[in-house]
């Protein structure tokens, strides 16, 4: 039952009267915030082993085996519904081609979801089931809708005339949660939170990047790495020794590496031999002195702010087929 003021009753008081929802609000509490300061986000809780993970059985079989998971399903059927907390104890078996045979002309697909049903939002029953939903067999198949509050977890590709689900015909779909203020899985850019706050931190599968929330910058990476992108040298450069030159960014310092022979000599200052792409270019000319090979004299060289990179001779030309090493780190900002 609701109460009738927006004040609600803390969980576990004494001689108080704490109902369904006062208890789900009360938990809620400790999972990672949802679309409200009052839900929190549905999803599977990461633990040991792969929780929720939807799977083909070992012997192929026109069924799936969905594996014992916990995790949050946030109600939607009132202001204040709560989170669900969930959990599936034990692995279950889910026959999907036994009552509902695949089609002999269309696919179609079908979805793995945790359901909670309540009866005091006129549900038949109160539970939290693990449930297929069949979806209709067309020539360009589409998910079937799920009612009430659930959390996907797998899709099932039914190929026409399929007689056994294999583990290329299933797509994970699981939503991952965590505790409050801890650092939320999602699978790559589309799985950002919908409603993110400022310092919410995510780990992203696609790229193995933790990134954080900036409410005036949006989603910013951390210690962002862009890996070695090659560079094209100018003419009258070649790469020495297979040592192409590259830039690479981690977070906001760029490293450069790379080794270049001159094809002709070099008398005049400012002689450009590269250019560094935008993202990876300081705010203001960087300088360095780099190793010149098969001497013991180094060679002045600038990185500019438009990204191209110069060498100073000053009074000592350079002779054609002259090694230069780049080797250098500045930062970006």
């Amino acid at each position: 039952m609701s109460t009738p003021t927006p004040e609600r009753d803390s969980g576990w008081i004494s001689g108080g009267v704490v109902d369904a929802e006062d208890a789900r609000l009360a938990t809620g509490v400790f999972a990672a915030p949802g679309a409200s300061p009052v839900q929190a986000r549905s999803g599977i809780r990461p633990a040991t082993g792969d929780p929720g993970r939807v799977q083909a059985t070992a012997t192929v079989s026109g069924k799936v085996t969905v594996a014992p998971f916990q995790g949050v399903i946030q109600g939607t059927r009132a202001t204040a519904t709560g989170a669900y907390l969930v959990t599936l104890d034990q692995q279950k078996t889910l026959d999907v081609l036994g009552t509902n045979p695949a089609d002999t002309a269309n696919p179609r697909n079908d979805l793995v979801v945790a359901r909670q049903r309540d009866t005091q939002y006129g549900d038949a029953v109160t539970a939290m089931t693990v449930e297929l939903v069949k979806g209709t067999a067309a020539a360009t198949p589409t998910d079937p809708a799920a009612a009430g509050d659930f959390i996907p977890l797998a899709r099932i590709r039914v190929p026409k005339n399929a007689t056994s689900i294999a583990a290329a015909d299933i797509d994970d779909l699981r939503p991952w949660t965590s505790a409050a203020g801890g650092i939320l899985r999602v699978w790559g850019e589309s799985g950002r939170p919908t409603y993110p706050y400022t310092g919410m931190y995510v780990h992203r599968w696609d790229t193995n990047h933790l990134e954080w929330y900036d409410s005036s910058a949006g989603w910013r990476a951390v210690n962002d790495d862009t890996g070695w992108n090659n560079l094209t040298l100018l003419p009258n450069w070649v790469v020495y020794n297979a040592e192409t030159p590259a830039v690479r960014r981690v977070g906001a310092t760029v490293h450069l590496r790379g080794a270049v022979q001159s094809t002709v000599a070099l008398t005049a200052n400012g002689t450009s031999l590269i250019a560094v792409p935008a993202g990876f270019r300081p705010a203001v000319r960087h300088h360095w002195y780099t190793v010149i090979g098969g001497t013991t004299r180094g060679l002045e060289l600038m990185l500019r702010p438009d990204g191209g990179i110069a060498l100073y001779p000053q009074d000592s030309p350079l002779p054609a087929n002259q090694l230069i090493y780049l080797n250098t780190t500045w930062l970006v900002g």
